[in-house]
């Protein structure tokens, strides 16, 4: 854990699984993802929907390339679509290129994962060639690891409550903005001492797409993370 206006000295508190059921449901999923990896994206999204062996039982997922790809508006026009577009699923996937931590809306489909008690993972991209250099590059960081859940007591006097945090510039754990009302905790995390957060790495997981064999084993990463936060 770590103070949440300093230290980056964090303690993973691990991931808290639960027993997982032999045979993973099929769930509607929510992939998050910067546009800048939309070739890569749709290698995952294609590969899942047309090859997989059980493609004409998976069910769909939402896209959000279109809140990056095109000019929408306001703020809260693309928080709208967001909020529209997880509210059906079980679960959201981040898929991680190298940039994918810092995005906005990005940060914000994380966030209604957390609000709306969804399961939350990551997959990384990176080792997917690139569709004109045909060479991988290297892994970006975790986005689950630049957002985190704090306790807030600001006065002894009232009962201690849990807010969204985010890694700013500096390395300093800041409020998140974009969502300023309390959360619960999410089944999966460890709950922090006042004044200190737990990030959201430490109790959900990351996977490879290729070491890992995720046009294979995707279904299943999603079904865990959806069985975390008992849906």
């Amino acid at each position: 854990m770590a103070d949440m206006y300093g230290s980056r000295n964090l303690v993973n508190m691990g991931s808290l699984m639960g027993a997982i059921a032999a045979k993973a449901q099929k769930r509607r999923v929510y992939f998050s993802f910067h546009f800048d990896d939309l070739m890569r994206v749709n290698n995952v999204r294609q590969a899942w929907k047309i090859d997989h062996p059980d493609a004409q039982e998976m069910r769909s997922f939402y896209d959000s390339s279109l809140w990056e790809s095109r000019q929408l508006g306001s703020a809260e026009s693309v928080k709208s679509l967001i909020r529209d577009g997880v509210q059906h699923t079980s679960a959201v996937c981040v898929l991680a290129g190298a940039e994918t931590w810092s995005r906005r809306w990005v940060r914000y489909e994380i966030a209604r994962a957390v609000v709306d008690g969804r399961g939350l993972l990551a997959v990384h991209l990176n080792n997917l060639r690139h569709h004109i250099r045909r060479l991988p590059d290297l892994c970006g960081p975790n986005p689950l690891a630049h957002m985190a859940v704090g306790k807030v007591q600001s006065n002894p006097s009232m009962a201690p409550r849990h807010y969204l945090f985010q890694l700013d510039g500096q390395g300093l754990w800041v409020p998140y903005q974009d969502y300023t009302l309390p959360v619960s905790l999410p089944r999966y995390l460890a709950d922090p001492p006042p004044n200190y957060v737990t990030l959201l790495s430490a109790g959900t997981s990351a996977y490879d797409y290729v070491s890992q064999g995720g046009h294979k084993n995707i279904g299943s990463w999603i079904d865990q993370a959806a069985q975390q936060v008992g849906r």
